[in-house]
């Protein structure tokens, strides 16, 4: 009997670990670009930025075997590069680069993690994967998508959270590390380590198969999205005479990078969402809204539908009701009341036809019409 419990024990345990690794597969449903960035999850990195203390601390944790973040090989050598952290700042915006020495000579830029400052308490940030890895540059952002128990209401500064469409604005600014950087006595942390040169406690280790390390990494999805546009263009500017490309990892991958952009319209990429807004949601309650939304979400509502209502209304439709009522009616109505009228009635009243009757026609009745007969001045007095 007790074998036989053991037995089915060692099956129940046999069957279980199958179903969690079939189910694990189902998840993994995108398939390999064939580019290097298939090995270096910008969801796991921007992860770990979130838990690490300091820059320095996120380098370490970046080469960590154990959180398995790293698992890129740009040489070809059958060990796993050293990842390390440059931070370039200006103002109130970070651009935290993540990159790779390839030789004694060349090095290559993996992403940037773009910070940029909005409100006292209050910044939001990016990581960008380079072109040359990911076979186009990758945008993805933390995401939240439940509202925090507080909601909204926390003493400590603006809401972590702030609605939008699809996803919500992260206000990153309680994370460990961004006060730090932001802080009057932060000096930038520029990695003191390059090729040939590595700390004591990193020792390279084999990469691991694509299949295994996806897997492993793909619970970052639920908390990180693509994004399809930059949200600060001040770290992106002050990042960007900086780049460091290599012709090594240019010329391994020129035939993945072709075919990925042969068929990237025909590969779904999985957290994409279908419906952004473009531009930066704002935060409630905070009166300091940083910059406004950017031109593409504004432009489209104001300038096209405006002109076509305003001109309709006001030009074409006054014109015809004004002149049609005032003009060709006044006219005819003025000159045949006045003028035609007023005549015959003035001139029959004030005028008569012939002259008039005098008095002493009363005596010549049997006269005829005409020119009165002159009183005779023979044989008599003239009447009185």
């Amino acid at each position: 009997m007790k074998a036989i419990k053991k037995l089915t024990i060692v099956i129940l345990v046999f069957i279980t670990g199958n179903l969690m690794a079939q189910q694990k597969e189902e998840i993994n449903f995108a398939d390999s670009t064939g580019m290097p960035g298939d090995n270096f999850s910008l969801q796991a990195a921007l992860e770990t930025f979130k838990d690490a203390k300091s820059l320095e601390d996120f380098e370490k944790k970046l080469n960590s075997q154990n959180k398995e973040v790293n698992n890129l090989d740009l040489n070809g050598d059958g060990k796993i590069d050293y990842v390390k952290v440059i931070d370039i700042a200006k103002d109130d915006a970070h651009a935290i680069v993540l990159q790779v020495p390839i030789s004694a000579t060349e090095s290559q830029d993996i992403a940037v993690i773009e910070i940029e400052k909005d409100g006292d308490k209050s910044a939001f940030v990016q990581i960008i994967g380079d072109e040359a890895i990911y076979g186009e540059t990758t945008i993805v952002e933390p995401v939240e998508n439940t509202e925090p128990a507080d909601n909204g209401n926390s003493k400590r500064g603006p809401s972590a959270y702030s609605m939008g469409q699809p996803a919500f604005y992260v206000n990153i600014w309680f994370w460990p590390c961004v006060p730090v950087l932001f802080a009057p006595v932060y000096v930038p942390w520029v990695s003191p380590f390059y090729w040939g040169y590595y700390p004591g406690w990193w020792s390279p280790w084999t990469p691991y198969p694509w299949r295994y390390y996806h897997m492993n990494t793909w619970h970052y999805h639920h908390h990180y999205h693509y994004y399809p546009h930059y949200r600060s263009t001040y770290a992106n500017q002050i990042y960007a005479p900086r780049r460091n490309s290599s012709a090594m990892v240019d010329n391994r991958y020129h035939g993945p990078r072709e075919s990925y952009k042969a068929n990237v319209n025909n590969r779904p990429r999985p957290g994409t969402p279908s419906n952004v807004n473009t531009g930066r949601p704002s935060k409630p309650g905070n009166a300091n809204q940083g910059r406004p939304s950017t031109r593409p979400a504004t432009q489209p509502t104001t300038q096209p539908s405006g002109r076509p209502q305003s001109k309709p209304t006001t030009q074409p439709t006054g014109r015809p009701q004004s002149k049609p009522s005032t003009q060709p009616a006044g006219r005819p109505q003025s000159k045949p009341t006045t003028q035609p009228a007023g005549r015959p009635h003035s001139k029959p009243t004030t005028q008569p036809p012939g002259r008039p009757k005098m008095h002493h026609e009363s005596k010549s009745a049997n006269q005829p019409s005409g020119r009165p007969s002159q009183p005779s001045r023979q044989g008599g007095r003239r009447p009185r």
